[in-house]
Parts: C-alpha cells; sequence; structure tokens
C-alpha cells in the first residue's frame, strides 16, 4: 500500500528484549492497520569467522547504500556515523528513530573514556538529526534528544502473555529478580538489607534468573538460568519483585520494564526511585519506592508480613499496566504517531 510500506532496522532479532517487545510485537497492530512492515535483520546475529567490527561496519553500509522501496524507515537504537548518516532519508522517504535506553552513552562494561563519550554522542546526534521523529521509551530520553521532534511510546507488555493467571506456583516467603547478568551489580547491592531480612525471615528464599548466579554472601538463593522459551514461566513463585538500580545517566534512561513485568504479573514490586520507576510507581500504592537500605527493609519486611497488602498491592499494579503499558494500548498509540508523521509530513 503505497504511503505505508515500513521498513525496520532493528538492533537485534527476537532474541534481545528490546527487538523483542518493541519491534516485532507491534507487528500484528501494524499489519492490522494497513502497514507492510519488513524486518531487516543485522548482519552480525550469526558471524563466523570475521570480528564484530567488520560485520557493524558491512551492516551501516547496508543500511545507508543497499536500494530501499519502502516508504517509512523506523531505526531501532542504531546510530551511525556523521556524514553517511543523511542517507538515511533519501527519496524523501520519512524517518522514525526508536530509543528505549540512553543509547548516547556506551553501555556499563564498555569503554567509558572520553574518546569513547564523544563518539557515542556525535553518532547519536548525527542519527537523530535525520529522524522526522524520535520514539522515546520515556521522558529523560526525550531530554537526551537535541531537538523537539519526540514522542513518548513506552515499552509494552502483553497482557495476553503476561498475567497473574499465567502462574501456578506462590511463595509468600519469596523474592525474585529476572535480568541478564550484566545488571547483578545493582541486585547485589542489596546485599545487606537481604541478610537482615533472611535473619527476620529464615525461610526467605531470593529467586534469580539471569544467565550465571548472584554474589549474596548470606543469602538463601535459588538460581534459574534464563530461557527464551520459559520467559514468562521463570517468574513462578516469586512473591515480591525486585528493581535496585544505581542513580546514573545510564539508569535513568531506562523503561523500568522489569517492574512492568512484574506488575502485570500482579506480583508486587518494590523498586530504586530512578528514571522512569518513579513514573510506573506510586510509592505504597502500586508498589514501594525505597531511597536507602532502611527503606528497602521497611518496604519488602511489610509485603512479607502482611497478605492482603502484597494483594491489593498486586491488584493496583496490574490496574496500572492494563491502563498505561498492555501492548493493546501502545500499539494502539504506535499506529496513531506513524499514522500522523505520514499524514502532517512532519519535518
Amino acid at each position: 500500500m503505497k504511503g505505508r510500506r515500513l521498513l525496520m532496522l532493528p538492533v537485534s532479532d527476537h532474541r534481545a528484549a528490546s527487538t523483542r517487545y518493541r519491534v516485532l510485537a507491534h507487528l500484528p497492530a501494524l499489519e492490522a492497520a494497513g502497514f507492510v512492515p519488513r524486518i531487516r535483520l543485522p548482519l552480525d546475529l550469526d558471524r563466523t569467522a570475521l570480528s564484530r567490527p567488520v560485520y557493524r561496519a558491512a551492516d551501516m553500509l547496508r543500511d545507508l547504500y543497499a536500494p530501499v522501496e519502502e516508504d517509512l524507515l523506523l531505526v531501532q537504537r542504531k546510530t551511525y556515523v556523521p556524514g553517511p548518516v543523511s542517507r538515511l532519508r533519501r527519496e524523501g522517504r520519512r524517518v522514525v528513530f526508536d530509543m528505549d535506553d540512553a543509547v548516547d552513552l556506551p553501555p556499563p562494561g564498555k569503554a567509558a573514556g572520553e574518546a569513547a563519550m564523544g563518539r557515542y554522542r556525535r553518532n547519536f546526534e548525527a542519527t537523530v538529526s535525520q529522524a522526522d521523529l524520535v520514539l522515546c521509551g520515556n521522558r529523560t530520553l526525550a531530554e537526551r534528544v537535541p531537538h523537539d521532534r519526540t514522542e513518548l511510546l513506552p515499552t509494552a507488555i502483553d497482557t495476553r502473555r503476561f498475567h497473574p493467571g499465567a502462574l501456578t506456583e506462590t511463595r509468600a516467603k519469596s523474592l525474585g529478580w529476572v535480568g541478564y547478568s550484566d545488571n547483578l551489580p545493582y541486585l547485589e547491592s542489596l546485599a545487606e538489607p537481604l541478610r537482615e531480612l533472611s535473619g527476620r525471615h529464615p525461610d526467605l528464599r531470593l529467586i534469580v534468573v539471569a544467565d550465571r548466579a548472584p554474589r549474596l554472601e548470606g543469602v538463601r538463593v535459588e538460581y534459574r538460568p534464563w530461557r527464551i522459551e520459559n520467559e514468562v514461566s521463570c517468574f513462578e513463585g516469586i512473591g515480591v519483585g525486585l528493581m535496585p538500580l544505581a542513580n546514573t545517566p545510564w539508569t535513568r534512561g531506562k523503561c523500568a520494564f522489569k517492574a512492568i513485568q512484574y506488575m502485570a504479573l500482579g506480583i508486587p514490586a518494590v523498586a530504586s526511585p530512578v528514571g522512569m520507576n518513579a513514573e510506573v510507581i506510586r510509592d505504597g500504592e502500586n508498589g514501594f519506592l525505597p531511597r536507602d537500605p532502611a527503606g528497602w527493609v521497611d518496604s519488602i519486611d511489610a509485603l512479607l508480613g502482611d497478605a492482603s497488602l502484597t494483594a491489593s498491592i498486586g491488584e493496583a499494579g496490574l490496574r496500572t499496566v492494563e491502563r498505561s503499558y498492555s501492548l493493546d494500548v501502545v500499539s494502539r498509540r504506535l499506529v496513531e504517531i506513524l499514522e500522523d508523521l505520514l499524514a502532517i509530513g512532519r519535518l
């Protein structure tokens, strides 16, 4: 259909949560609205002998120089070098850039010297300057964009899959954390509060689902390897979900998705009041936002000791997700945004 052909350039494939939830999940709604999406995956997903930088360079060249017939281009998280990046707009096509992290910064664990910081920022600014519109997962990310052509689009969760009835096991005395090992230091920073809680509740267990177990001496940990086929069932048995974060420019760009997953499943979320967490969670109403170690102990202790409080917080969190972060709600918003862009030619 003329005007609705859409080429999507995701940063990865279904194995990456960002691509799975912010690109692939929206395909049915886009197709139902008359868009004709085509996914072009990065070249480095199945690399063999060549190095990652070589594949990334080849991928950039393909993105910028390969023939494109689509009227609308959506680039997810990928940034390009100044100069050639202007080819994204060739032949008058509309360009949308999607971000759910502070992609103008090196991620934790990457080289963060002055040269690297400058390179990330230059590539980011050059790329988003070519975009007719930047979709931002939260307000903090929108503030990092050097122009006002932005729209807020939270990361959505499919409440047909993530809902309280999807879990069959409940453990009143189990805490839980689900994520990648590069974020485990945030969980490990709670070692002292968790040890104190373990002393108060001798049967307390911490369920950790990740690609490695955490280092938490004095805490009973039940470690489960994460697999994509168990991305819902891995939450089984979690009575209280944890999302601790340090307060840094990188973490302030996070989209509170771990908390949203807990809440969609009816699990009370206890999270650091950092970035979008403080927008999603209203402290004491649909979750808790402890500000110091004592606050973590008090919040978790209150939930462990009061089944009615746990139930009411879980129900309020679920209503929050259904109202603002469900896939149906966010997909409709994405369709509206893209239709408006095509209709008014926003530049």
